[in-house]
């Protein structure tokens, strides 16, 4: 089981809260996982701006699946997975969409906290998950790919 995987599993059954912007469609054929250090004092300025800037980016994309927001207040770490049609509808998004829309993200985010830095929530680590999804059984069972593109 590779490290990324068996992040996302300890994240996911130890997460306390879990937001659903748009309910990640079960059908997905390839789920984006995103993790990055989001402090108690810092998730509802994360939420507002992953409201304000992602959810309707997202919206506007060709493929999108929906997603959920995962955070766990012991750890302070937010996981956000993300639901794509197919890796050929997540990899046709223009890197300069991607761009645009992360530096608007962190501009809310930098006003929201009252903080400097370039990335206030810098991503740890990125990935995708490939649903498993068989005819007699259609309960999600998921094989990993990590990737070093940091996109959403």
């Amino acid at each position: 089981m590779s490290a990324l995987l068996a992040l996302l599993l300890s994240l996911v059954t130890l997460v306390a809260p879990a937001w659903a912007l748009r309910p990640l469609d079960p059908a997905a054929g390839v789920v984006e996982v995103l993790q990055m250090p989001v402090a108690t004092a810092q998730q509802p300025c994360w939420r507002q701006a992953e409201q304000q800037i992602w959810e309707p980016w997202l919206e506007k994309q060709s493929g999108y699946r929906g997603r959920e927001l995962l955070w766990d207040p012991e750890r302070q770490q937010a996981v956000v997975l993300v639901g794509w049609a197919s890796q050929a509808a997540w990899d046709a998004i223009p890197a300069s969409s991607i761009s645009r829309t992360e530096a608007r993200f962190d501009r809310v985010l930098r006003r929201c906290l009252g903080n400097g830095a370039s990335k206030p929530l810098p991503l740890q680590r990125t990935g995708s998950l490939q649903p498993l999804i068989s005819n007699a059984d259609t309960s999600s069972n998921f094989s990993s790919s990590s990737t070093s593109d940091p996109t959403r």
